[in-house]
């Protein structure tokens, strides 16, 4: 096994799976398959265990990952968990790949934009849990940068999140 990869690096487009496999060749290397839409994301497996990965990008056919490419960056929501093989599990973020697991030491994330903060902090909810990924899609941000900005509002006690299977949703907290 070789060490992890710390950055997805998108390798190409094609339209279909078998031609991009090729471009696989490093731990992290990626390749998008677009047929009119992005159909998915090929992705040499980051733990260097050597498996591909398929990350569905297509809503119509099953559970599927939204993929934003701002800044010519690859991010995915959620995050990706691997339920066989090295179980890995990892977010990919603005391009980098942060470990949720073993690898943690070492994860760098993205620079932080505090302008968001108040932006989010008008889009929260007096009394009302809103997942960051529905405040993301309200404010056109990066679901992980909604996530992040609204821990700081939690830690400044401008706002409460929520807990358990609701630990990523958010409202304002009562003055």
């Amino acid at each position: 096994m070789s060490m992890p990869a710390r950055v997805l690096r998108l390798r190409g487009e094609v339209e279909y799976r078998d031609q991009g496999e090729p471009l696989l060749k490093m731990p992290g290397d990626a390749v998008l398959v677009r047929r009119g839409v992005a159909r998915s994301l090929l992705v040499a497996c980051p733990d260097g265990c050597g498996e591909r990965l398929v990350v569905n990008l297509d809503p119509r056919t099953a559970k599927a990952w939204r993929m934003d490419m701002r800044g010519g960056e690859v991010t995915l929501y959620p995050s990706v968990w691997r339920d066989g093989g090295c179980g890995s599990h990892f977010i990919v973020w603005r391009g980098r790949i942060i470990w949720c697991d073993r690898f943690e030491q070492g994860n760098v994330e993205p620079p932080y934009d505090a302008a968001l903060e108040h932006r989010l902090y008008t889009a929260l909810e007096l009394g009302r849990l809103r997942s960051s990924e529905d405040l993301a899609i309200q404010l056109d941000e990066i679901p992980w940068e909604v996530s992040r900005a609204a821990r700081r509002l939690v830690q400044k006690g401008f706002a409460d999140a929520g807990t358990g299977i609701q630990r990523d949703w958010f409202r304002r907290k009562g003055r």
